[in-house]
């Protein structure tokens, strides 16, 4: 009698094993699905609330230029930028007629603000606080617009001190700082923009405000962001996994939060199929656990 008893309890647990495997293996299937269908139809066939949409693109922005930044205010400027539609700006790879470096341009006007603040948030996620101006001279962007070219060297804080993030310092106080990398910016009227902010003088100026008045008179961009963000705006990428194995999960069992919602009738199809077997499943597997409860 005792073996039957021990035989029925190891049948009966079996197969609540199973029922738990049916579910969450139809839950990663769905799931797969799903995701290969948005990234087939680059996202039409699912409508997703703003702030997911958002979130996606700000995340595959960083991702394809290995930008490893965890910061709020980082990640709404490259909102700001999407949202503000900067990624419709006509960009230009040229080179001067001095180097044989290729820069890119946006002649229609200078990059102000967002962008600006975009590079000071970025160059500031690595740690780099100061700038100086090592170099100017006059030079012609593909033998034809007449601009100044600026190379500035970047610097970071050898002591940790906060306080001393937005100093101005002497050349006599160099050792405090260490050099980081450099850069070339490209900016149209530059002798009416040094003698309004350097007033003629070679310091170690703080990034938080020169960099960012320099930045937003600039013609040139730093790298190829605007060419990436131009490409994630327009849904050019692939959607992560783990969103739509969200949407299953909200699927099967039937809690529909909104956020993402189908937006076909293929899509409709395999959500109600979906809906069909996690209720189906839960029933069989809740049957089979109060079983001896009789």
């Amino acid at each position: 009698m005792k073996l039957v008893k021990y035989l029925y309890k190891m049948r009966k647990k079996n197969l609540l094993l199973i029922l738990g495997g049916m579910y969450i293996f139809t839950l990663v299937t769905f799931g797969v699905i799903y995701w290969k269908v948005a990234n087939e139809s680059s996202g039409e066939f699912f409508i997703f609330q703003n702030d997911i949409n958002m979130n996606t693109k700000v995340n595959i922005f960083k991702k394809k230029l290995k930008i490893k930044i965890y910061n709020k205010d980082f990640n709404n400027i490259i909102s700001r930028l999407i949202t503000s539609e900067e990624y419709k700006r006509p960009v230009v790879k040229l080179g001067s007629d001095k180097d044989k470096n290729m820069y890119f341009f946006a002649f229609d006007k200078p990059l102000g603000e967002s962008w600006a603040e975009y590079y000071y948030l970025l160059f500031n996620g690595q740690g780099i606080t100061h700038m100086k101006i090592e170099n100017v001279e006059e030079s012609n962007i593909n033998n034809k617009a007449s601009t100044y070219k600026l190379n500035v060297s970047l610097y970071k804080i050898l002591d940790k001190n906060n306080n001393e993030n937005y100093m101005i310092f002497r050349k006599e106080e160099s050792k405090k700082l260490q050099k980081v990398r450099s850069i070339t910016i490209w900016i149209k009227d530059y002798p009416i923009i040094y003698e309004e902010l350097f007033k003629g003088k070679d310091y170690f100026y703080p990034t938080s405000f020169y960099f960012v008045q320099i930045m937003e008179n600039s013609i040139s961009f730093l790298d190829d962001s605007p060419l990436v963000l131009k490409s994630v705006a327009n849904g050019n990428f692939k959607y992560p996994f783990w969103n739509f194995l969200y949407f299953s999960a909200v699927t099967i069992t039937t809690l529909g939060y909104g956020d993402i919602l189908p937006n076909s009738t293929m899509v409709r199809v395999l959500v109600m199929f979906e809906t069909i077997f996690g209720v189906v499943i839960i029933g069989m597997f809740a049957s089979c656990l109060f079983w001896n409860n009789k």
